[in-house]
């Protein structure tokens, strides 16, 4: 019985796929993956493949091992900009991204790491403009509710005003 991936069109026998040590660990190096990642892997691998031509399990291995170090790393960098915080889920949605832009014939992940800097600079303003906001609603809170003043306080400013007064 000859099996295909519906994803990679890998084409092979029910007998190799069990016993073919690249798919073995394939599948290990997969199973590691975040589940956002995970949830887009197989989609994303089909764009690896050259032309017509089925992607060979040791570069499926490679390609999830270099993932799963990419993603393990926390942080995504791009041709010399800033290193920024990138969490499963962003390159998750980067993933899925990818996959809609439909780039065919992948050789390494630098696509994928673009669209993932691009994704975790949008959530880096969103979240500075939300950190931004929630400062000035703590600042406008002040000036509406201003702290008591104490008691040697309130004396201190009526005995200068009495000295005013007198000058």
């Amino acid at each position: 019985m000859r099996l295909v991936c519906p994803s990679c069109g890998a084409v092979a026998s029910a007998e190799a796929w069990v016993n073919d040590s690249a798919i073995r660990y394939f599948f290990d190096a997969l199973v590691q993956l975040p589940s956002p990642v995970l949830r887009q892997m197989l989609a994303y691998l089909g764009l690896f493949r050259q032309g017509t031509k089925a992607l060979p399990w040791r570069r499926a291995l490679v390609i999830a091992r270099s993932l799963k170090d990419l993603v393990e790393t926390g942080t995504v960098h791009w041709q010399g900009g800033e290193t920024r915080p990138c969490t499963p889920e962003i390159w998750g949605k980067a993933m899925e991204a990818t996959i809609a832009s439909g780039p065919k014939g992948l050789k390494n992940h630098n696509y994928l790491r673009h669209v993932a800097w691009e994704t975790a600079a949008e959530l880096a303003a969103k979240m500075e403009s939300d950190r931004e906001a929630s400062r000035q609603r703590r600042h406008q809170e002040r000036e509406d509710n201003p702290e008591p003043m104490s008691d040697t306080s309130l004396q201190a400013i009526a005995e200068l005003k009495k000295k005013w007064r007198q000058s």
